[in-house]
């Protein structure tokens, strides 16, 4: 584990449709420390361009794991990264959200886009495939939910995103679930995976938050926690380990770690 590059980790917001300032997207930085993963920079930040000159202050390569569609190419429906995601993981009740270009989310002003043309403009190459991983900057496009599954070995879903379904009260308990579940499988990973060494700023992440912590601030902890768990993926890809590919190149690809929950 000496990759030097700095790992890091996008919750992308999603922008609205006037291109106005969009939620709080969660970002996470971590770097190889005498064997162990350190997470060195936590926040919450709006416009691409912020996240970018954010990524760009620190010297150094870089590899980005994006949870957001970052190339959407149908007219209508769901890309087929989408309909693997639901393929491959319905047993353990994850689904996947449809991205296509009639939807008006998916505009002018949409994130993932953006985020892909500037990272593209920064010598970042978009991973695909295992043939896209070079020494360099990579960035690419991945999702929580079933990458959780793989790392945590879990048998359904968190429930921790805010909601219409989901009440304050769940959010809040399913957001410990989740840290507690970071806590025990990426601190506590085997040593044939990265490991995420706990500091002040983890811990104080992880820690069970205070009972009456609701809208902005409970949201932008949930942004927070899957930037983390973005960010350790972009370590387990760039040290090469096994993931898989949901999606077809030059249509949109899902990054997911392979931890055999599908063998």
């Amino acid at each position: 584990m000496t990759d030097k590059r700095r790992l890091i980790g996008i919750d992308l917001a999603w922008g609205p449709l006037d291109g106005g300032e969009p939620a709080g997207s969660g970002c996470a930085e971590m770097v190889w420390k005498d064997g162990k993963l350190e997470l060195t920079r936590l926040c919450s930040l709006g416009r691409v361009k912020e996240i970018v000159k954010w990524i760009e202050s620190e010297p150094g390569d870089w590899v980005v794991a994006i949870d957001a569609p970052l190339l959407i190419t149908n007219p209508k429906g769901s890309r087929e990264a989408e309909k693997q995601v639901r393929k491959c993981y319905r047993e353990f009740r994850v689904g996947a959200h449809s991205s296509n270009k009639k939807r008006l989310q998916f505009g002018e002003h949409y994130q993932g886009r953006m985020i892909r043309e500037c990272l593209k403009e920064l010598d970042g190459t978009l991973v695909e495939r295992a043939e896209d991983l070079n020494g360099g900057r990579l960035f690419f496009e991945t999702y929580p939910h079933p990458a959780m599954i793989e790392l945590f070995g879990i048998d359904r879903i968190i429930r921790y995103k805010s909601g219409k379904k989901c009440l304050v009260c769940c959010q809040r308990e399913g957001q410990q679930r989740l840290a507690d579940e970071i806590g025990k499988h990426l601190c506590g990973a085997p040593k044939d995976r990265p490991r995420l060494r706990p500091n002040k700023r983890l811990n104080n992440l992880l820690r069970k938050p205070e009972e009456e912590l609701k809208g902005k601030a409970l949201k932008e902890r949930e942004d927070l926690l899957d930037a983390v768990v973005c960010a350790y993926i972009a370590a387990w890809v760039a040290e090469r380990l096994p993931w898989h590919p949901l999606g077809k190149i030059n249509e949109g690809v899902i990054v997911v770690p392979d931890a055999g929950r599908l063998s």
